[in-house]
């Protein structure tokens, strides 16, 4: 029983709630504005501004000024804009701007609603005929007669700026050819980065290329042969000519070396020549010590009899010992 009676209350809260919150969307709903309705207090002011722009277009119209804000978004600034706009004058039968008769725009240009706002605020302030005009066949359709004006507070800074048309126009040329150039600038950084990109590529796969010729090139000094060698795999597999040396003058021959001072073994031994240390073999084929201790650079055949390394005779080939 008492779990049925606690069920029971928690369902009528429930429904409670619910006619609660049916009833408060009611509410606000019977209360906003038909969407494309005009607020009754908006219906007089806009009637005037399109009394304005008629009588206007019809009569012409004296010079007035045009405000307008902007708000700086970094700085909260609020910039305000006073825009001189011309006088009209009569063009073939149309009512136009002064000034406004261009290559682009042979006829002219005619007052527009936006601009009509501006005339229509001028000339209620100044107190112009045609408002009391506009009083007079004006008929009120709202219940109260409400401001058309409402004013608003804000702690943004405030500059206003005076100008005519023909500076607004030369504003807005200067701002479009602000973005062009930073169009052009920006287009700029993506060409340079584009091409900073490729020369990186480039540097990167020389890189590669030479890292490939330096491991060839180490591979190619691992397979240096190194002392002691045998002689078999010193014997050339070709004969390249030998430049003919021309003849000189007998001179007073050295004490020859006996030739067993290198054994003829088929082997290269180390020999010191002019207190140099080298590298030879039987035959006097002749090499530097290499920085490993091995046979290095290559320098010529030693004479026995003259004592003398003909470093004219060049190195030669060896066959692959199989």
């Amino acid at each position: 029983m008492f779990k049925l009676l606690k069920t029971l209350i928690n369902e009528a809260e429930k429904q409670s709630k619910q006619s609660a919150t049916a009833a408060t969307k009611s509410i606000k709903k019977t209360g906003s504005m038909p969407k494309g309705a005009i607020p009754k207090q908006l219906l007089k002011p806009r009637a005037w501004v399109e009394f304005t722009l008629k009588h206007a277009l019809e009569n012409g119209w004296e010079s007035f000024t045009i405000h307008q804000s902007h708000k700086d978004k970094a700085t909260g600034e609020v910039t305000e804009e006073e825009i001189t706009m011309p006088a009209s004058i009569l063009h073939d039968g149309s009512h136009i701007y002064e000034d406004s008769v261009t290559d682009k725009s042979p006829s002219g240009r005619q007052m527009i609603h936006k601009e009509a706002m501006s005339l229509s605020k001028q000339r209620k302030t100044e107190g112009h005929p045609t408002y009391a005009e506009f009083e007079a066949e004006y008929v009120d359709e709202s219940a109260s007669d409400a401001s058309s004006e409402s004013s608003s507070t804000t702690s943004s800074k405030k500059s206003v700026v005076k100008m005519t048309v023909a500076e607004k126009a030369a504003l807005q040329e200067a701002k479009k050819q602000e973005k062009e150039i930073e169009k052009e600038k920006k287009k700029q950084e993506k060409e340079a980065e584009k091409a900073a990109k490729k020369a990186e590529k480039e540097a990167e796969k020389e890189a590669k290329k030479q890292e490939k010729e330096a491991e060839k090139a180490e591979k190619a000094m691992s397979t240096k042969v190194k002392a002691p060698v045998p002689a078999a795999a010193l014997k050339t597999t070709t004969t390249k000519p030998v430049a003919p040396v021309a003849p000189v003058a007998p001179k007073k021959q050295p004490k020859p070396v006996a030739k067993e001072e290198i054994p003829n073994d088929g082997m290269v031994h180390p020999w010191t020549y002019k207190a140099k240390k080298y590298f030879r073999n039987f035959d006097g084929e002749t090499w530097l010590v290499g920085a490993d201790g091995g046979c290095g650079a290559w320098v010529g055949v030693y004479d026995i009899k003259t004592d003398k390394l003909d470093t004219t005779v060049p190195e030669p080939e060896f066959a692959d010992d199989e």
